[in-house]
């Protein structure tokens, strides 16, 4: 009979696997840099980043268009697409009521109102974190758009397990 893993169980088995792939607090590689950029490039916006997002903070580890910090998790935007494990895409984040509050979006962290994220999943369907898009302005994002997001946020997670087989 196969165990049943409580909510503890599995938020320990994606924080292990998130760090099995990458060093929250360390640089990272020109490739992953690359894909960040990219992802801004795709969405026809000046900011992306690419966070992840460990017990209780947010970190960007890879950033294009802004200078990032690490957050406390509760505050992150991000967290939504950790929880639903699917993209999630806004629009314009003040009239979305998961965002609205958000202090990434009211001013007290920054003012986000367009806002596209795409779940780092590893093999085992954790989500780690998030390769994002966001701007000042509401902006809108075509199908094909949001498939090559996904499709970066795909190819984030191979490099990570190309970098760490190779030992980088």
């Amino acid at each position: 009979m196969e165990a049943v893993l409580t909510a503890a169980d599995r938020e320990a088995e994606r924080v292990a696997e998130l760090y099995r792939l990458t060093d929250p607090d360390a640089a990272q590689s020109a490739e992953i840099e690359d894909l960040v950029a990219q992802a801004a490039a795709v969405a026809e916006v000046l900011m992306a980043t690419l966070n992840v997002l460990d017990t209780d903070r947010q970190c960007p580890v890879a950033t294009t268009g802004f200078g990032g910090a690490p957050t406390p998790r509760r505050d992150a935007m991000c967290n939504v697409t950790l929880e639903l494990g699917r993209l999630v895409y806004v629009p314009d984040a003040r009239t979305d009521p998961r965002f609205a509050n958000s202090p990434w979006v009211d001013g007290r962290l920054g003012d986000v109102r367009f806002y596209a994220s795409a779940p780092l999943l590893t093999r085992n369907d954790l989500v780690i974190g998030t390769l994002c898009v966001f701007d000042v302005e509401p902006h809108e994002l075509s199908g094909a758009q949001i498939a090559e997001l996904e499709r970066l946020a795909d190819r984030v997670v191979e490099t990570f397990e190309r970098e760490r087989a190779a030992g980088v």
